[in-house]
């Protein structure tokens, strides 16, 4: 695999990145060496290992042989990303390379996607003779369901653990060989039927992921580890490793190389400014309002998680990273704010709008899954609810939350949230033979960790 991050050596973890870069090529050589027979090569990476890059690498190695390629992803976002990488990697390296995209009836590429070289947009009839396609696996399933795409030498599925394996069958067929990439810690699929429990532990299971089904029933298949995270620095790894158990892995940048610089924005406010230095400085804040049970969308962490993001922009914030060395003023969009329900998200924008911030991305975790951004504040899951339930223990959800920056995330909270946890036992859960994850008590187990290693950067606010 071509070295991204080796050139300058003060700026970079040189043993982690030749380490992923020695289990990015282990994994790409095996699953070429499966061509011609029947294959399934799974590559599992935290938050900002470069999945992309692999996919985009994988390609290029199969185009090289001659080899059908299709590509998918579960969502179009995911699979503009994929088009522009591979375009970027792949198509820019020859006039005679290109890329086809297969989209849904309702679906385009975004302009600044379909105008890169080498990109094809076209229906699955017209994309059938093509020898590589992106789509998703909705789209590539109906499409060779219906005919309309003939047989590849391999597949390639990235975002594997956020694809559900009714999707995963649909597109199995494509091609004898697959290649799923993706992170584990992600939020799992989630299904709208009554009853999914009836499912749980067997085989045909439409509800496990990708890559458990592949594991499931083919357990032998092989698994390579990605041991590099990209986006978070070593500051951020020690908490996102809890969402990763029984993976290790390293920041690629070392410690020192990124700055989040904030200037005086006038007269100090002291409850704001305190959150922001601690963040600036160690990478994490997590402030606590006073304990109290309150409504989903609380008035009271929407006007602080506001104030904050104001107090921000007041004080003129300039970053450096590796990728530009000099600092330069930190672009509103290159700021977020992680919420777990569109009611809080709704109101949030509406605040933020009135403040003049509305170039501030607010997204739900589901939709900030796959990105990025240099400072990122969270409205925690469990802030102010009265009991501890399913959805907001979910350990995926609060992983995609505290695993979007590169800089700082401050986590806005309830003192007491902990104790949802700590003054009570958790509640009973189904068992189902066959079926080793508990969303729920994965989730307790998790959230608790995270609070212990949040202490080092809890703030109080009076």
């Amino acid at each position: 695999m071509a070295d991204r991050s080796t050139a300058t050596p003060d700026i970079y973890d040189a043993a982690a990145v030749a380490s992923a870069e020695a289990v990015s090529d282990a994994a790409i050589k095996h699953l070429l060496e499966g061509v011609g027979g029947r294959r399934g090569v799974i590559v599992t990476a935290p938050a900002g290992a470069g999945k992309s890059f692999l996919v985009a690498t994988a390609v290029e190695r199969a185009r090289a042989r001659g080899l059908r390629v299709a590509v998918a992803a579960p969502t179009n976002e995911q699979a503009f990303g994929l088009v522009r990488t591979i375009a970027t990697r792949y198509c820019a390296e020859g006039k005679d390379r290109s890329v086809t995209f297969v989209p849904a009836s309702t679906v385009t590429l975004p302009d600044p996607v379909r105008e890169l070289q080498g990109v094809r947009e076209e229906k699955s009839k017209e994309a059938n003779g093509q020898n590589l396609v992106v789509g998703t696996l909705s789209k590539l399933g109906d499409a060779f369901a219906r005919g309309d795409l003939g047989t590849f030498d391999v597949l390639l599925i990235d975002e594997a653990y956020q694809a559900d394996s009714a999707k995963y069958f649909a597109v199995g067929g494509l091609a004898p060989v697959h290649l799923l990439v993706g992170d584990s810690g992600q939020i799992s699929p989630f299904a709208t039927v009554a009853d999914p429990g009836r499912w749980r532990g067997l085989p045909e299971d439409p509800l496990q992921t990708a890559v458990g089904v592949l594991r499931h029933n083919h357990p032998s298949t092989r698994v390579h580890e990605l041991p590099i995270t990209r986006r978070l620095d070593a500051r951020a790894t020690t908490i996102a490793r809890l969402f990763y158990p029984g993976l290790r892995f390293d920041a690629a940048v070392l410690l020192g190389v990124r700055e989040l610089r904030l200037g005086r924005g006038g007269r100090r406010q002291n409850r704001l400014d305190a959150v922001l230095d601690m963040a600036a400085g160690h990478g994490w804040a997590h402030v606590e309002l006073p304990r109290a049970a309150v409504l989903q969308a609380d008035p009271e962490a929407l006007a602080l998680i506001t104030d904050l993001v104001g107090r921000l922009f007041d004080r003129s914030p300039n970053v450096r990273c590796e990728r530009v060395p000099a600092l330069a003023a930190l672009p509103p969009e290159r700021v977020a704010v992680g919420v777990c329900h569109n009611d809080q998200k709704d109101q949030l924008r509406a605040a933020l709008d009135a403040r003049g911030l509305d170039r501030v991305v607010v997204e739900t975790a589901n939709k900030l899954q796959g990105l990025e951004y240099e400072v990122v504040f969270v409205w925690h899951p469990l802030s102010g609810l009265p009991e501890a339930d399913e959805f907001h223990l979910d350990p995926g959800r609060l992983c995609v939350l505290l695993t979007r920056h590169r800089q700082a995330c401050v986590i806005v909270g309830r003192n007491g949230d902990r104790e949802l946890l700590d003054d009570r036992p958790p509640p009973p859960t189904s068992a189902f033979l066959g079926w080793d994850p508990d969303p729920l008590l994965d989730g307790w187990e998790t959230h608790s960790e995270v609070f212990a290693a949040l202490e080092h950067y809890r703030l109080g606010v009076r």
